[in-house]
């Protein structure tokens, strides 16, 4: 077994877009907060290996990595909870999408961070 790679597909709820934009760019914007969330997410046993914003007001696309061993609930937990992309917003609505990398022969979009 290895890791699960996922797209979500966030979606921001009426009028929280304009909220959700001003922390995530303070977070991008303090590197030193950045780095220590990345260290923190990863900690947890999740990597996000792209963000993909198509405007302002959504969707955005990101893909995923999560650990060996954590269920695709546990991270659909993660991915809306207090520590995901929400940031304790509750702004997204996230739709989760596993990878079947057995269609792919094993080949990940990514590399494995873990």
């Amino acid at each position: 077994m290895a890791s699960s790679f996922y797209i979500v597909n966030h979606h921001f709820k009426p009028g929280m877009a304009a909220e959700w934009w001003g922390k995530t760019g303070a977070l991008m914007s303090d590197e030193a907060a950045f780095a220590e969330n990345i260290e923190s997410t990863m900690e947890k046993g999740f990597f996000n290996h792209s963000f993909m914003p198509m405007a302002a007001e959504g969707p955005i696309y990101c893909v995923w990595e999560a650990k060996e061993g954590i269920s695709d609930s546990e991270f659909q937990d993660f991915i809306d909870g207090p520590d995901g992309v929400n940031w304790g917003l509750v702004a997204l609505n996230n739709n989760v999408m596993k990878l079947d990398l057995a269609l792919t022969g094993g080949q990940t979009p990514y590399e494995r961070k873990f």
